[in-house]
């Protein structure tokens, strides 16, 4: 099968140029000879050869697998065509002087003084194999008029060929600036996974994201907006970097109105003069919402959108891996019926609480235990969605009087503990006095297995200890132990026939 016609490199394509210029400029000066000296034809169909060679020479260099070595191979094979022509000009001395200096200042150019000292040594063995052929002679001389013509063509040759190095330093260059600016967005989104699993949130995760990018790219402003889908005017989070609060303002105020006018966010309205501003949609990464990265940029750069693209769907994974996250370890963390924490994350809490109180002997912290009473008696009569019910009852009770540095966590089937990781045995018992008191107050309607509404009250056996009664890691122990021995007196009040809970035993 015949190889298929490709472009060439780069090299072959800068020469193609130049060489039908030389090559057409030396038959030009055969013509001129061969007239001058009445050869005629003779000289002139052979030299026709010289025109051939340019387009036999890029049609290897198309045809070639590696179109780079192939034109190597053609400037050496310049090299030899023309010191074997020189031969046949009968070394013309300007000419000879001239073309010679060309071919090695080719070679020099793209392969080095080793292409050059091989150039030099196929020109001088073109030449002894054409004087052998055609027998030496030398001819030093031809006319004013033919010194001015090869003048004149050597210098537009050699000015050619130091455009063509200007422009392919340019390229050069070019493809430098590109390839340092594609290293700095490969080395961002490389860093910015990482930067993303450091964050402990989305706003934090937004917010470092951000300021990695803006690191890398410190010319440049960054901003992200996370709207809810149903609700596209609800930014739920948003950061910025590099960029003013005006700037913010004015970025969310475009978003806005490009949403009420219900047009593609992708596309922004014009903006101020002098200010390029690039955008990319996070549509379809995001389970949850809607995202937008925009990047205001100090110039015009049309290749920005597609690595801006790039950002926006890494920043979007990182995003919707850091939800995913979460949401795993809420569910980890959380207790699948109450909503409050698990027996697990209690635990790790209090052994932090323990350590904090060995390196820092005045920082107590006081536990609280509690039992839901009669909870057996509910499941038996009327089912255990029933008593499910009345543990959520508790639990909705507790959070309401809980604070947001207090632990709540259900620790096992109808067992509510509250570690207060910084206070000492007064608050626990504030908050045991206070349950003690209103939560029979307090009345759950429960939906029982035959269909009925039943209310019924709530009732709590407590127990509180704190570090600053006994070491650290027996201040659970204590709590519990209370907290039955406060249980067995209220069983037996409630054998007893007195109907009503006495205060905790402490």
């Amino acid at each position: 099968m015949q190889p298929s016609l490709r472009r060439p490199h780069r090299l072959a394509l800068a020469i193609i140029a130049p060489r039908i210029f030389a090559f057409c400029h030396t038959f030009g000066l055969t013509v001129w000879i061969a007239v001058a000296e009445g050869s005629g034809w003779t000289l002139i169909l052979p030299g026709m050869l010289l025109l051939l060679w340019p387009v036999v020479a890029y049609a290897l260099a198309a045809h070639a697998q590696n179109s780079k070595r192939a034109e190597f191979r053609n400037l050496l094979f310049d090299s030899l065509l023309f010191g074997f022509w020189c031969s046949v000009l009968d070394f013309y001395v300007l000419a000879t002087i001239t073309i010679g200096l060309a071919c090695l200042m080719n070679n020099l150019v793209v392969g080095g003084v080793r292409k050059m000292l091989i150039a030099a040594g196929l020109f001088i063995l073109a030449a002894l194999i054409g004087s052998a052929l055609t027998g030496f002679t030398f001819r030093p001389y031809v006319s004013n008029r033919l010194d001015i013509y090869q003048w004149a063509g050597a210098v537009v040759y050699f000015l050619t060929i130091g455009r063509v190095t200007y422009s392919q330093n340019r390229q050069i260059g070019r493809s430098i600036g590109e390839i340092r600016f594609q290293n700095r967005v490969f080395h961002a989104l490389l860093d910015l996974g990482a930067v993303a699993n450091r964050a402990t949130n989305i706003h934090t995760l937004l917010v470092d994201s951000l300021n990695h990018l803006q690191t890398h790219f410190p010319d440049y402003g960054f901003a992200v907006f996370l709207q809810e889908r149903q609700r596209s005017e609800v930014t739920r989070f948003a950061a910025v970097a590099g960029l003013s609060s005006e700037d913010e303002k004015r970025l969310r105020c475009l978003l806005a109105n490009v949403h009420g006018q219900g047009g593609d966010p992708a596309t922004l309205p014009q903006t101020e003069a002098g200010e390029n501003l690039y955008v990319a949609s996070m549509a379809g990464r995001l389970s949850m919402y809607e995202g937008w990265l925009i990047v205001k940029a100090p110039s015009r750069d049309d290749g920005l959108e597609q690595i801006l693209s790039l950002f926006a769907d890494q920043l979007a994974a990182a995003t919707e891996n850091k939800l995913l996250h979460l949401e795993l370890k809420k569910t980890a963390e959380r207790d699948g019926l109450t909503g409050l924490y698990n027996r697990g994350f209690l635990e790790s809490a209090l052994q932090m609480s323990i350590q904090g109180k060995a390196q820092t002997p005045n920082l107590d912290f006081a536990l609280l235990m509690m039992d839901v009473d009669r909870l057996k008696e509910v499941n038996d009569h009327h089912g255990h969605v029933a008593g499910d019910q009345l543990i959520a009852s508790v639990a909705k009770y507790l959070q309401r009087h809980c604070r947001d540095s207090d632990i709540l966590a259900r620790y096992g089937g109808d067992e509510f503990v509250i570690l207060f990781p910084s206070a000492d045995l007064t608050a626990a018992r504030r908050m045991a006095n206070l349950i003690q008191e209103n939560l029979p107050e307090q009345r759950c309607t429960i939906d029982t297995a035959s269909g009925e509404h039943v209310e019924l009250m709530l009732h709590v056996s407590i127990g509180c200890a704190s570090s600053s009664e006994v070491p650290a890691q027996q201040v659970f122990a204590l709590a519990d132990e209370r907290m039955y021995a406060n249980k067995t007196q209220r069983r037996k009040q409630w054998a007893d026939g007195l109907g009503t809970a006495s205060r905790p035993f402490l």
